[in-house]
């Protein structure tokens, strides 16, 4: 027979299991980041807090009223939107930075972010893409790129454009010319270009053979690429009502089928129908997102995957900027 001290010991245990459990479960979350798509500002296989208080987590089913506005520029935890096999509770989970709001105007032009028409200045820890272009007959190996911290390296095909058309630039007597592409925070670039071993170092804007290709939302009309978009995306909010047609019909029908539950069918009589009526227009029925991870060109975010409905927000980092 158990007694009056063991039972009462019991029961505190069992509280603080359950006020554990629960605080796990809406309130604070640890998250190990698996890959280099945030790097330099969360490194792969750093640990990191994340405050799920902030905008709701799920609990039992039902997701919980946010303490704190989506602002942009937060490190927000969130359901990774292409995980649509598993049930809620057991989505995969990611990180990205939102760096546009609900009806906000939403523009990259030679990865020159803006949004309203206004020039962001970005955290310096983003990384970007920069073209090395190394001395005449010189040869780099990791140990080169290891002595300044860069553990992504990757060197252009010796039979690119770019090797002839470096020669030329700089008259170099060997060919093909070895040339890296290196993604890096624009600190660390003006660090390297002071080597003696090399001749180049920029930012990559124009066009990279081979990897240069388009993205989210893959249309005609929204012809994106992983630097640029054009034309501006007003991002979807509550109430906003969007024109639907063949040209812009690829920006939004995932919104309206995947997270907002219609049926959309595209195939009839040359005509658009939302739940069997025929529409040029939508009203959308809630709040979407624009995230981008830090490291821009080894990425996991909006050019993979679309838009992000506040549903599936669940967390914001916490120490990190």
């Amino acid at each position: 027979m158990l007694t009056k001290n063991v039972k009462k010991g019991i029961k505190i245990s069992a509280i603080v299991a359950a006020i554990i459990y629960i605080t796990l479960q809406i309130g604070i979350a640890f998250y190990q980041m698996p890959d280099q798509t945030m790097e330099n500002t969360i490194k792969k296989g750093e640990w990191i807090a994340i405050n799920k208080i902030a905008v709701g987590d799920y609990f039992l089913g039902f997701k919980l009223p946010s303490l704190s506005k989506i602002e942009r520029g937060d490190l927000v935890y969130m359901f990774d939107p292409t995980d649509v096999d598993n049930p809620l509770y057991n989505r995969k989970k990611m990180i990205s930075r939102v760096v546009a709001l609900p009806k906000d105007a939403f523009e990259l032009t030679n990865r020159a972010l803006y949004v309203n028409n206004e020039l962001v200045k970005e955290q310096p820890t983003i990384k970007q893409g920069y073209r090395v272009v190394v001395n005449d007959g010189v040869s780099l190996d990791s140990a080169f790129f290891g002595k300044y911290g860069l553990t992504e390296f990757i060197r252009e095909d010796t039979k690119s454009e770019l090797a002839d058309k470096y020669k030329d630039i700089y008259k170099f007597e060997y060919s093909p010319v070895e040339i890296w592409e290196v993604p890096m925070t624009a600190e660390k670039a003006l660090e390297v270009e002071k080597d003696s071993l090399l001749s180049y170092v920029r930012m990559i804007r124009a066009r990279v053979p081979g990897r240069y290709f388009r993205t989210w939302p893959y249309s005609s009309y929204w012809f994106w690429n992983r630097w640029s978009t054009s034309p501006t995306f007003e991002v979807p909010g509550k109430g906003t009502v969007v024109s639907i047609n063949f040209r812009t019909l690829a920006g939004y029908e995932e919104l309206i089928e995947k997270y907002e539950g219609n049926k959309l069918d595209a195939t009839l009589d040359n005509a658009i129908y939302i739940n069997g009526s025929r529409v040029n227009s939508y009203t959308v029925k809630e709040n979407y997102y624009i995230v981008l991870s830090d490291n821009r060109d080894r990425y996991f975010d909006l050019r993979s995957f679309g838009l992000v409905p506040e549903s599936m927000i669940i967390g914001k980092v916490i120490n990190k900027n």
